[in-house]
C-alpha cells in the first residue's frame, strides 16, 4: 500500500487486482540500498540525449524523413516493405474498434536549486493527483545547473485525439488485440514493431533490442527469399 496501490490506481485507473501480473513483474523488489531501477549491469542515458541519438540515426543518405504526413495503410503498396511502429488498430483505421490506452498530461514548473534530489520521484498516495515528478538535470549528473526544470505527470484514459502511452491489455483489450493480430498476419508487406505496433508495455532498452532483432530477422528472410512475418515478436 505504501508503494504500489495508490500509484497503480492513478496510473491505470483500476484496482491492482484487475491488472495482469506482467505489469508489476517489471518492478524489482530489493532488500538493500541499491536504488537503480533495473538489475542491468550497464545502464544509463545517451550522453547527448535521445534527440541527438535519433538525429544521427536519421542522418543517412538512404533515409528521407517526412513530418506531418498522415500514413494510410493503402500507402503500403507503394513500398517493398513497411515497418510500422504506430498503433496497431490505427493501421487498420480502427475498423474493429479502438484498443484501450492510458495517456499522460504534463505540468512544467521550474525551481531554483535542487527540487527532489533525483531524476524521478513516484507519489504513491491516492490523494496526490499526479503520479510522479521528473527533475531532468539528474538524468545528466555530469552537468551542473543551479536551477531545475521539472514536470508533474497526470495519468488518464486516452481519448482518440490523445497520444497513446500505455496499452491496458485487460481481458477486453486482449480479445480485440487477437482480432487485430489476425488481420495483421493476413496482411502482406508490413511488419509491426514497438510498443504501439505490438500493443505491449515495453521499456526503452527492450524496444531498441527488438528493433535490432527485427532488422536482423528481416535481412535473414530476404537472403532466403522468404516474406517477413507481420510480427517478429508475438503480441499475445
Amino acid at each position: 500500500e505504501a508503494f504500489f496501490k495508490g500509484y497503480t490506481i492513478k496510473q491505470w485507473g483500476v484496482q491492482p487486482s484487475e491488472l495482469p501480473a506482467s505489469i508489476l513483474k517489471r518492478l524489482p523488489v530489493r532488500f538493500n540500498y541499491d536504488d537503480n531501477y533495473f538489475f542491468h549491469k550497464f545502464q544509463g542515458m545517451p550522453e547527448e540525449g535521445y534527440t541527438a541519438m535519433i538525429e544521427k540515426i536519421l542522418d543517412h543518405p538512404s533515409i528521407t524523413v517526412k513530418l506531418e504526413t498522415v500514413f494510410d495503410s493503402a500507402m503500403a503498396a507503394d513500398y517493398e516493405h513497411v515497418f510500422y511502429s504506430g498503433p496497431l488498430d490505427g493501421y487498420f483505421n480502427f475498423d474493429l474498434g479502438r484498443l484501450g490506452y492510458r495517456t499522460l498530461d504534463f505540468e512544467r514548473f521550474t525551481y531554483e536549486g535542487d527540487y527532489q534530489g533525483c531524476a524521478v520521484m513516484n507519489y504513491g498516495e491516492e490523494d496526490v493527483p499526479y503520479t510522479r515528478i521528473t527533475e531532468h538535470k539528474h538524468f545528466a549528473p555530469w552537468e551542473s545547473h543551479d536551477g531545475s526544470v521539472c514536470y508533474r505527470e497526470f495519468s488518464r484514459a486516452a481519448e482518440p485525439e490523445d497520444i497513446p502511452y500505455y496499452p491496458i491489455r485487460q481481458v477486453k483489450e486482449k480479445a480485440l488485440l487477437a482480432d487485430y493480430v489476425k488481420l495483421a498476419e493476413d496482411s502482406a508487406g508490413v511488419t509491426f514493431v514497438g510498443r504501439l505496433g505490438t500493443y505491449r508495455y515495453l521499456d526503452m532498452d527492450v524496444t531498441i533490442r527488438e528493433a535490432l532483432d527485427t532488422a536482423r530477422g528481416f535481412l535473414q528472410h530476404a537472403e532466403t527469399g522468404q516474406a517477413a512475418p507481420a510480427f517478429f515478436t508475438a503480441p499475445l
